[in-house]
């Protein structure tokens, strides 16, 4: 099957037809799952964005009224809840995610969460087959994948533009720059130069937590999410961009305190004077701000940066 009738199959099926059916059967917890594979703590550490736990508001009775549920922006402020219209998986495509992310994890552990930062698919599918841990990517793998990238993810309620449009997009060589201290690259230009600016205005308190992300990243991380959420593609979407929709693809980076841990992932950021500080500065913009209608939660730690 060639992609433009690979798309056109996915453009001709409806959102059920991903998941199924929109109850779950019993499954591993996400920490569990994590446990088994005994990831160590700095693995952890590069996944805090989604193992952070915020604090949010729970929908009273009330307000489970159809016009409300559907509003976009009540998706966003409660984006832990769960919603009619979400979109879940489960079954065989929910164990194709698990295998997809054991393998994610070896070749992580195997290049270095640096380095996995820029890898593309091409490499990714390479090096499974060599890292301790992993094993050749299938081709049944490989069509999931291929499934996820190309789903409309307005469908989850996630209404950013597209970033990389193909599979085989990458980031390409010498157009990043490692910052010390902080295992993370930004895109060369205007990226650098506003956190360089940024650390010189609000001080050596912020450091950069997650910086430009292929798509082997995107993929991993929001395949981790949608773990931890059971497989709701829906509420994973309002956490973390959908493989090839994140801004990072293309030069925006997250900010975070010295020390804050999980915390610089919460709302909690948005209490401090480091954050007071960036909103002093009249260069530096938030992409999800709390009024967003992207379909993602607010996230003061998310800088944007023009394309």
């Amino acid at each position: 099957m060639n992609r433009r009738d690979f798309v056109r199959l996915l453009s001709l099926g409806s959102a059920s037809a991903l998941c199924g059916c929109s109850t779950l059967p019993h499954l591993h917890s996400f920490e569990k799952l994590f446990k088994k594979t005994n990831s160590s703590q700095s693995e952890a550490n590069d996944i805090a964005e989604v193992l952070a736990t915020p604090a949010q508001p729970v929908l009273t009775p009330e307000q489970m009224t159809e016009e409300f549920l559907k509003d976009a922006r009540t998706r966003s402020l409660y984006f832990s809840q769960d919603f009619p219209e979400d979109i879940l998986i489960h079954g065989r495509k929910f164990e194709l995610m698990q295998g997809l992310v054991r393998k994610f994890r070896a070749v992580q552990r195997h290049v270095g969460h640096g380095n996995f930062n820029l890898l593309g698919m091409d490499e990714f599918f390479r090096l499974a087959q060599t890292a301790s841990g992993a094993a050749e990517v299938t081709s049944e793998e490989k069509l999931f994948l291929e499934e996820m990238f190309y789903f409309d993810a307005k469908l989850y309620g996630f209404h950013g533009e597209k970033v990389f449009h193909k599979m085989t997009d990458i980031v390409k060589p010498g157009s990043t720059v490692k910052i010390p201290f902080t295992g993370h690259f930004l895109k060369r230009g205007e990226p650098v130069e506003i956190y360089n600016k940024i650390k010189k205005d609000v001080g050596n308190t912020v450091l950069v937590t997650s910086g430009v992300r292929a798509l082997a990243k995107q993929y991993h991380l929001f395949f981790e999410k949608a773990l931890e959420t059971n497989g709701n593609m829906s509420k994973a979407s309002r956490s973390l961009a959908p493989p090839g929709y994140s801004f990072h693809g293309q030069g925006d980076f997250d900010l975070g305190r010295k020390g804050y841990g999980y915390r610089n992932f919460t709302d909690d950021f948005a209490k401090t004077d480091e954050y007071r500080r960036l909103l002093d500065l009249g260069y530096v913009q938030i992409r999800y701000t709390q009024s967003n209608l992207l379909g993602v939660r607010f996230e003061p730690w998310h800088i944007k940066v023009p394309a």
